[in-house]
């Protein structure tokens, strides 16, 4: 069945909210490992740090010969570092490791930005005033990872403009799918009663002696396109519900299939109404539709001489169940999920609308339900549940 706009506009908020879930998902897990780092590197510059203080303070060493001395571990680890000393009169002196900058005015700045995503820690102090602190940045691997949320967003919104661009094909499809199946329904709905006026007007014109009957049946023909029109008015929107006797409807489409049976032909239609009198609320002309659809499809998959057509209706509280039996050719098992789509066929001159409109009318506009109950070489059972009317 074709969705409408707002099932679409629900399928298309669902992909939207997911992928969101998950990039946001993803955001936060990429947080978590880059706080894990930034632990690790912490306990790093810690150690470098601590050896740093207790060579200075017990060894009495240069501070810079203790800084080249630790260079190869500060290299390998590849961390970006400042070490600020304050003079006696305020000011401070810089040494830098693992940074590539143009002007040294703008190492303040470095400082400032290095101290927003780790913490300084010092190495020396005089009365709980720091004389010598070691400042330090991100890693290498930190800043990659860093990334990868925006790669994250960026993939998941190529991925929502991809699915949102498949959706409306898809939907476009299945819209053009239906507009033809319904334009050739229409042509062939419109066709029989049409050639029909032709044949009586034609009648007529050879033979105005025999009036009565040719205007009866004209009159029947007319009756027959005004119910065409009334069918396709009604599909396209949401009809107008009456309380009627569902009984009356399905004989009558019996009927109307039995008569148009070849005299030729050995198909038997039955059925099995136990209760004649089964009240529900809904639209008589579409429903009527649907049951011809299905007991048509159950003719033209009928190649044998010994046809059977058998229509049970069982009533369940407020429910009831009718089976539409056939001994047909049956549906092959690749095809059973695709029979309710539009424009899907096994006939050669098949428009896959029928039952696709069957579908509709019974579970959109009458809000039940229908389905494949069975089908092989031997049967085919399709089950329509309705809901009875209240009063």
């Amino acid at each position: 069945m074709v969705r409408n706009h707002k099932d679409i506009n629900k399928i298309k908020l669902g992909i939207f909210f997911t992928v969101i879930i998950l990039a946001f998902t993803f955001f936060l897990i990429n947080s978590f490992i880059i706080n894990q780092l930034r632990n690790e590197l912490n306990n790093q510059v810690k150690t470098i740090a601590n050896i740093y203080h207790e060579k200075l303070t017990n060894e009495n060493v240069d501070s810079q010969y203790l800084l080249d001395t630790l260079l190869p571990l500060i290299n390998e680890l590849q961390i970006p570092m400042i070490i600020s000393t304050k003079k006696n009169d305020g000011s401070f002196t810089y040494q830098h490791l693992n940074l590539k900058f143009d002007n040294d005015s703008n190492i303040q700045d470095i400082v400032y930005r290095m101290d927003k995503n780790n913490n300084p820690l010092t190495v020396m102090e005089i009365d709980g005033n720091p004389i010598i602190r070691i400042h330090y940045g991100d890693s290498v691997l930190i800043k990659n990872i860093r990334w990868i949320p925006l790669v994250e967003f960026g993939f998941a919104f190529i991925v929502l403009v991809f699915m949102f661009l498949g959706i409306n094909l898809i939907w476009s499809n299945e819209k053009n799918s239906v507009y033809i199946g319904m334009a050739k329904e229409t042509a062939h709905q419109l066709g029989t009663p049409i050639s029909s006026l032709m044949g009586w007007v034609g009648l007529l014109e050879e033979n105005p002696s025999n009036k009565e009957k040719i205007y009866t049946s004209m009159k029947h023909d007319l009756n027959k396109l005004e119910n065409i029109s009334d069918r396709f008015n009604k599909i396209g929107s949401m009809p107008k519900f009456s309380e009627f006797n569902l009984i009356e409807v399905i004989e009558d489409v019996i009927n109307y299939y039995k008569s148009k049976l070849p005299k030729s032909s050995k198909t038997e239609i039955n059925h099995n109404f136990k209760n004649k009198n089964l009240l529900i609320n809904g639209d008589k002309i579409l429903l009527s539709w649907a049951f011809e659809n299905l007991i048509k499809n159950s003719i033209d998959s009928i190649k044998s001489n010994n046809g059977k057509i058998y229509i049970d209706i069982e009533k369940n509280n407020k429910k009831v169940k009718i089976l539409f039996i056939d001994n047909g050719s049956g549906i092959k098992r690749d095809n059973k999920s695709q029979i309710f789509k539009p424009g899907f066929s096994t006939k050669n001159k098949g428009w896959g609308i029928g039952l696709n409109l069957t579908k509709r009318i019974i579970e959109y506009i009458h809000k039940g339900k229908i389905r494949l109950y069975k089908s092989d070489q031997f049967q085919t059972i399709f089950e329509i549940n309705l809901n009875l009317s209240i009063s």
